[in-house]
């Protein structure tokens, strides 16, 4: 099984796990890691390599994170691994969702595309969806 981290800024991620053990009614084995404001690189930073070295290293990790270019996205871009880390940005609930309730097997690129793609089709404009 792939290990799910999800860091953002402030408690979304502790949110964001929460929520989507409530909708599937079970638990989330996505560990969520929150961000404080004002935080400094060098702290953020020791915190996910504490977070990595909690994981099987054994199992891939994909890393999602609240937005591109935000701290949670560059501090954890020098962890990504060709086929062992991966790190997705502009994370929504439908790309965690689509990530925890995918059956064992597949790749770290299919989980990767899959979530990157529930994602994308879960954004609407509903004015335009409706006409």
């Amino acid at each position: 099984m792939t290990e799910i981290v999800v860091i953002t800024h402030g408690s979304l991620a502790r949110e964001m796990v929460k929520v989507v053990s409530q909708i599937t009614e079970q638990p989330v084995s996505a560990i969520p890691v929150c961000f404080e404001f004002h935080q400094d690189q060098a702290t953020n930073t020791q915190i996910i390599s504490e977070v990595f070295d909690q994981l099987d290293p054994d199992k891939p990790v994909i890393v999602l994170t609240d937005m591109f270019g935000g701290t949670p996205s560059n501090v954890t871009f020098p962890f990504v691994r060709q086929d062992k880390v991966e790190v997705l940005t502009g994370l929504n609930l439908p790309m965690l969702m689509y990530l925890v309730t995918q059956p064992e097997g597949k790749s770290l690129g299919e989980l990767c595309e899959g979530a990157q793609k529930a994602g994308r089709e879960a954004i609407v404009i509903a004015g335009q969806f409706m006409s």
